[in-house]
């Protein structure tokens, strides 16, 4: 069973991604049709189209949708260490906890780094 706090923290990755992707939406008419997609700073070693942009966002739900096909089932989860009977349900509760942090933490860091050469000038 999947606690109401779980459910909560694991929806703010998506209302990020929603956030994000209206942004992108609302700016993209003014983003260049030729974009970097390789490469930090200055080093860029390929270009391509600005559709490229959408390809971080359907990643990272791919992403999300593997940590709660996770989330959901905690007990297929091989942990490195033997859980008791008695404390299964707050094992895979906080199991459960850190991967919905966790999932958030992707979230950002897959939008700063993929966005922000191109979309956040």
């Amino acid at each position: 069973m999947i606690s109401k706090k779980i459910k909560i923290v694991f929806s703010i990755p998506f209302v990020i991604i929603l956030l994000y992707t209206g942004y992108l939406l609302n700016i993209y008419d003014s983003i260049p049709q030729i974009i970097p997609i390789h490469g930090y700073g200055k080093n860029t070693d390929g270009f391509g189209s600005k559709i490229f942009l959408f390809f971080p966002i359907v990643l990272n739900l791919i992403l999300l949708m593997f940590i709660w096909w996770i989330i959901k089932s905690p007990d297929k989860i091989n942990l490195s260490f033997e859980v008791k009977e008695e404390d299964k349900a707050s094992t895979y509760a906080t199991v459960q906890m850190v991967l919905a942090v966790l999932s958030i933490f992707i979230t950002i860091i897959l939008t700063i780094l993929l966005f922000y050469g191109v979309v956040f000038k």
